[in-house]
């Protein structure tokens, strides 16, 4: 029986002291209002009071000052008004309008009339409506807003700030503003601690020198670098840069690309591609490794070029100066197709250096020497000049017969981008397969001089002309002593037979080693 009475008496206690926490909580959500004269009509708002003058209501730490307000008790919510309503959300959250709806049992406040103004310890928002939820510390707009933040300004019609988080969403004609830059976009993101603000759509970065579009990144309007993905795109006066990522501190205008990149120059009519690229605007290079091509538009074609690594330079008017590409380099044009060490372009002056086992080829020709320069003019070669070793040969029969011409130096001479003449200055050496003009053979003309000029037509030899301690004769093939001069090398499995034939790079310098 006691028993009972104890547990009777618990259960009565469990009972009161939920009821008690019940009452609590209800009278923890009433909102509480004050003001210098209250009124009520019964009879027209049975349920509304009216307060007018110094008006005050507070609900779970939100406190808000008014003129005016009306005050339902049993729906638990204020309708008020006043010149200079300020409403305290917390601590760091500050709300000023001319008109509040607030809503005790949903915490939704919703502000409007005239200019709305939300502010915290790192931002300012304006906009002429404003919901807050202070379930979530979410204020939301979409009538047009502007939020402030350091030296950034951003425009949107949607908006959603979170708080607590520091983070803004921003949707539809969305416009941040920077002392350097102007950013249009569709969908972002903007955190007014880090000011960092990220692209979530279409996005569109312009500046007075440059124009950078993409459809995902994010800005760090503070330190002022950048990240670019998506069909990321930069452009200037004369160049354009795209890739799958693009890097980039606008402070010091230094750029790293990464996938896919493209660069192009329209005032020298160059592009580059690779998969890896760095760009600096102060020092005027841009570098280029991971399957980097050149490509050197021309009137009417198009030379390919590709190394393992791409340097080019650029004057202050970021017009491309000169070019270096290292290590396996290789080249295709439909004319002209080349390997060596390490090549040189000046873009100023038209001239394309080659060292290191440089090998070129032109129609049926192979041309060696220790060091090739080319000349360009007008888009086409006008001269190459072959210094140290130099050493011609030509096809004549399938690659079993070749008509060679060797020297100390060498300058060929080109017209509509053929060969017209050659002049050897030291040392020439000449073995020709004389011909009939049924092609027949007529014999083997194996020659030397001090010095020798040899004439093209049609890119075949029309005449060779030798001068000083001339030495020669015309063999029959079947008396020739030797069908190769020394240091005689045929090495067309190794040319390019297409612009993407010019990655394959090892079985050449495995050539040229031996």
């Amino acid at each position: 029986m006691n028993r009972r009475l104890v547990a009777y008496i618990a259960l009565a206690l469990i009972f009161c002291s939920i009821s008690g926490l019940h009452g609590q909580s209800d009278a923890k959500s009433k909102i509480e209002c004050t003001a210098r004269i209250l009124t009520h009509d019964a009879a027209h708002k049975a349920d509304v009071q009216m307060l007018i003058g110094n008006v005050e209501f507070s609900h779970e730490g939100a406190v808000c000052y008014c003129d005016t307000a009306y005050f339902n008790e049993k729906s638990n919510t204020v309708d008020a008004y006043g010149e200079n309503l300020v409403v305290h959300l917390n601590d760091s959250v500050m709300l000023y309008g001319n008109h509040i709806l607030y809503d005790g049992n949903s915490k939704i406040a919703v502000i409007t009339k005239d200019t709305v103004v939300l502010t915290d310890e790192n931002t300012t928002l304006y906009t002429d409506k404003l919901v807050y939820d202070r379930n979530t510390e979410r204020a939301y707009y979409n009538t047009y807003g502007k939020v402030v933040s350091g030296k950034s300004t951003l425009i949107s019609r949607q908006g959603w700030y979170y708080t607590v988080s520091n983070d803004v969403f921003f949707k539809d004609s969305v416009v941040l503003v920077t002392p350097q830059y102007k950013v249009e976009s569709d969908t972002l993101r903007y955190n007014t601690l880090t000011e960092i603000a990220y692209f979530l759509g279409p996005t569109v970065i312009s500046s007075d020198d440059n124009y950078m579009t993409c459809n995902y990144g994010w800005y760090n309007t503070y330190s002022n670098v950048c990240q670019f993905e998506d069909s990321a795109r930069m452009y200037n006066n004369t160049q354009c840069l795209s890739a799958d990522t693009i890097w980039y501190d606008l402070e010091h205008d230094l750029g790293v690309a990464r996938s896919n990149v493209y660069i192009y120059d329209s005032t020298q009519n160059v592009y580059f591609t690779s998969n890896y690229a760095e760009y600096q605007k102060e020092k005027g290079y841009a570098y280029l490794i991971d399957s980097a091509v050149a490509v050197i538009i021309e009137n009417e074609d198009s030379l390919f070029m590709h190394g393992e690594q791409m340097w080019a330079s650029f004057d202050s008017a970021q017009e491309l100066e000169y070019m270096y590409t290292y290590y396996n380099v290789r080249f295709y044009r439909n004319d002209i197709q080349g390997a060596c060490d390490s090549l040189s372009y000046n873009a100023i002056d038209s001239i394309i250096l080659m060292i290191g086992s440089p090998v070129l080829w032109t129609g049926e020709n192979q041309l060696l020497s220790d060091t090739v320069k080319l000349l360009l003019k007008n888009g086409q070669i006008s001269q190459m000049q072959f210094i140290n070793n130099a050493f011609i040969v030509a096809d004549v029969f399938k690659e079993l017969k070749f008509n060679q011409i060797k020297g100390a130096n060498m300058l060929v001479d080109f017209e509509n981008n053929n060969i017209s003449t050659v002049f050897i200055d030291a040392n020439a050496e000449c073995l020709y397969y004389v011909q009939e003009d049924d092609q027949s053979l007529l014999g083997v003309q194996k020659s030397a001089s001090a010095s020798m000029r040899i004439f093209f037509e049609d890119n075949e030899v029309s005449q060779i002309r030798f001068y000083h301690q001339v030495k020669g004769e015309m063999y029959p093939e079947d008396k020739l002593p030797a069908d190769k001069l020394n240091n005689f090398k045929w090495l067309n499995i190794y040319r390019p037979i297409d612009r993407f034939d010019i990655f394959r790079a090892e079985a050449y310098n495995a050539a040229i080693e031996n």
